[in-house]
Formats: structure tokens, sequence, C-alpha cells
């Protein structure tokens, strides 16, 4: 499906999907579950593009940057760097997962 879904019953699908991702991205991954974490993010993307390629393909590319960002902040965590390198990691985080937001919204919107 190249478009957003028109039948109530994918959008209603459509919607908790961006419910459930919204609330995966907004608890950061842990040093102990981050490879859950990614795992989760993956499983609710692919059932976004099965619901709606156009939805999937807008969102892969903020995604994966928040996925990256979580990495990397996790990385500091566990190699304990100094507080204001892992406060600079976590707010780097955030930001992106505001992307993702905003443009959930947008998607909402259509």
């Amino acid at each position: 499906m190249t478009e957003i879904p028109k039948d109530e019953a994918a959008k209603a699908k459509l919607q908790l999907l961006f419910f459930q991702l919204s609330e995966i991205l907004n608890d950061p991954p842990t040093i102990l579950d981050l490879a859950d974490w990614r795992d989760n993010i993956s499983h609710v993307m692919d059932e976004i593009k099965e619901v709606s390629e156009l939805a999937y393909n807008r969102l892969e590319d903020l995604v994966v940057e928040v996925v990256r960002r979580g990495e990397v902040h996790v990385d500091d965590l566990d190699s304990d760097a100094p507080p204001n390198q892992s406060e600079r990691t976590a707010h780097e985080y955030f930001a992106q997962v505001a992307f993702v937001t905003s443009e959930i919204n947008s998607l909402k919107s259509i």
C-alpha cells in the first residue's frame, strides 16, 4: 500500500502502531535492554510497512537515526563517559525523537 489506508480498520491499526512506536522511542534504551529495544522498533516498523508503505518511507530514515543516537547514548552510559557527554547524547536522542513525533503527527493529519 503506497498511501495512507482509507478503510477504518487499517487506519485504526496504523494509529495504534504510531502510538506503540512513540511509546518505545520515548522510553530510551538502557545497557540491559538495547537489543530488545531495537527489536521492538524493528517489529513495529515492519508492521507499519505492511499497513502503509508511505508512512514507513516517511519514518524510516528518522527512526534509523533515533536508533543510532540511542546506541551512542548507551555506549556513553556503558563506558562511564563524563556526565556532560551522557547528557549531550541524551539530548540528541530526544531531539531526534521529537522529529519522529512531528512526522507521526503529520502522517496522522493526512
